[in-house]
């Protein structure tokens, strides 16, 4: 657990990256921002040494319930933006509407905010800070149509493989109506590695597999086949798993 002003770099903590509930903490000892509100606020502060001051900003991709949960709590307590949809539907009074293309500053971060397809409105996040450089945020995802420049760290979802998913569904684990609504809702292997490979990796540090299926996912199998298409290092968004972010590793 972190201190009340301890001296780290900047680091990214996994609260929960599943459809049990989604949360991240980005944070150094002076500064943070969260994505998602899927993790109960509870977890969320000790994440953060209690220090809630430090909170620039959370940011929600989406109104979903494993993705915004406690957004109530949230937005009582830290400066939050989401999209107009989950404005609305969730019937928030602080927010401040997150819009694609229109940047966003808190403190010294920068987010820009981008279109993410899924069933309902949802967004993708790029994310600037000096102490990392660059770090592309897409989850509930089946695609997106924009490529970034100097990325440095890539937290990607890759959801579910085509033969998992078959594997699970003559199993009895998967409905086979499920196949039909990944497709258009959820990244799949083969669309995450092609998306990774589309963006310059020549600075990318960090590569960050967001919101495995249970089911419909092989995590050996998805570790090597994005290993083998991006020549990186790939990890497994877990809980309590945290990654030091920078722009400069070596």
């Amino acid at each position: 657990m972190l201190r009340q002003n301890q001296a780290i770099d900047m680091q990214l903590t996994v609260l929960g990256s599943s459809s049990s509930g989604n949360g991240y903490v980005i944070q150094n000892g002076e500064e943070a921002i969260i994505l998602e509100a899927g993790i109960t606020i509870s977890a969320v502060k000790k994440a953060l040494g209690y220090n809630i001051k430090k909170v620039n900003g959370c940011f929600i991709s989406h109104a979903h319930i494993d993705h915004c949960k406690h957004i109530a709590y949230y937005e009582k307590v830290f400066p939050l933006w989401a999209n107009a949809h989950t404005i609305e539907v969730k019937k928030l009074t602080r927010a401040k509407i997150a819009e694609p293309g229109k940047g966003i500053r808190a403190g010294r971060w920068k987010i820009l905010p981008f279109r993410a397809y899924h069933d309902i409105p949802c967004l993708g996040y790029f994310i600037n800070h000096p102490e990392f450089g660059n770090l592309l945020f897409l989850t509930d995802s089946f695609m997106v149509d924009s490529t970034f420049k100097n990325v440095n760290h890539l937290l990607i979802e890759c959801n579910y493989s085509d033969e998992a998913l078959l594997k699970a569904i003559e199993a009895g684990y998967t409905h086979p109506s499920m196949r039909r609504r990944l497709m258009t809702t959820h990244m799949e292997l083969k669309t995450a590695a092609k998306l990774i490979n589309d963006n310059d990796l020549s600075q990318v540090y960090t590569i960050l597999l967001l919101h495995l299926s249970s089911h419909n996912s092989d995590t050996g199998q998805f570790i090597d086949a994005i290993a083998k298409a991006s020549g990186k290092e790939i990890a497994i968004a877990e809980p309590g798993l945290t990654i030091e972010l920078s722009n400069n590793p070596y």
